[in-house]
């Protein structure tokens, strides 16, 4: 049995994506919405889930910015994804594969498929677990647009930016507002200059919940005593 979360804003598709489910013996947890669905992925940071299964077109956080989000974030990043999508061509199948999702299924589609699909992703997730390299966030969408991502769902959470020289820095965001910054010996707003202007090797975002506003503040605080 695995643990499953079914992100759709569509309550037909996704009652009918969770009955299919069950009935293939997994354990199923619903969201109707992007932002709901990184709400729960947050408060199950401690048992991630073995797979998520999300519709593409869905307003306000699209299914490719939950993706994203995930794909950024260290604890979540190699939960396996599948994407669902009235958008059968094989470019928007394509689009879905670069987002880092590992399978892609078009609406409406037969229930059988959709699980042997979802224990055929499991069971390849499982058997390359040692190998497993996730996608790079960097070939998804640059800082700026990870920022911009940040910014228009109003979402509280630190990114962490390695640049060249194995500087880091940090950016930390509240209600899509960056609050506090650091790199080297810069802070606030030198520092997100500093950040921007770099080279970048990588990055991650973890988002916060509302309730990690504390942790949050240690971790400004801690970096300011540092500087």
């Amino acid at each position: 049995m695995a643990r499953i979360l079914v992100i759709d804003d569509e309550p037909d598709v996704r009652m009918a994506t969770v009955l299919s489910l069950q009935r293939g013996g997994h354990a199923i947890t619903e969201a109707e919405s992007g932002m709901t669905a990184m709400r729960i992925l947050r408060q199950s940071r401690n048992e991630p889930f073995d797979l998520i299964v999300c519709d593409v077109m869905m307003p306000g956080m699209t299914g490719h910015e939950v993706c994203q989000l995930v794909r950024l974030d260290p604890d979540m990043q190699k939960i396996p994804f599948i994407f669902l999508s009235a958008k059968r061509e094989s470019d928007e199948r394509m689009e879905g594969m670069e987002y880092g999702a590992d399978d892609y299924l078009g609406k409406p589609f037969a229930l059988e498929e959709l699980l042997i699909r979802v224990n055929s992703v499991m069971a390849k997730h499982k058997a390359t677990t040692a190998g497993h390299t996730t996608p790079d966030p960097l070939a998804q969408l640059t800082l700026a647009q990870c920022i911009d991502l940040i910014v228009r769902h109003n979402l509280s959470g630190k990114l962490t930016a390695l640049l060249k020289g194995s500087i880091q820095g940090v950016i930390f965001f509240e209600g899509g507002h960056a609050v506090h910054a650091k790199v080297h010996d810069k802070v606030s707003e030198a520092a997100v200059r500093e950040i921007h202007s770099a080279q970048l090797l990588m990055y991650s975002f973890e988002a916060y919940e509302v309730s990690d506003q504390i942790t949050m503040a240690m971790d400004i605080s801690r970096i300011i005593k540092k500087h």
